[in-house]
């Protein structure tokens, strides 16, 4: 397995460099996410973690403190 960065274009990734004794193949493609998304879906993960743990019966008891 090889791992090359690239770039796409909006319609077609574009190999930007030469990719040597690589013999024909399928390859697996990942996009690259903005930060700013990855940051917002880790946020909703952990809200959702958060309340399942608030809304614990065994810490109910620290509801009234």
């Amino acid at each position: 397995m090889r791992a090359i960065r690239t770039r796409y274009d909006g319609r077609k990734i574009r190999i930007t460099r030469d990719i040597e004794r690589l013999q024909p193949c399928d390859v697996i493609v990942l996009f690259e996410e903005d930060e700013s998304d990855i940051d917002a879906d880790w946020l909703k993960m952990q809200e959702k973690s958060l309340a399942k743990a608030w809304d614990d019966k065994e810490d109910a008891v620290y509801d009234q403190v």
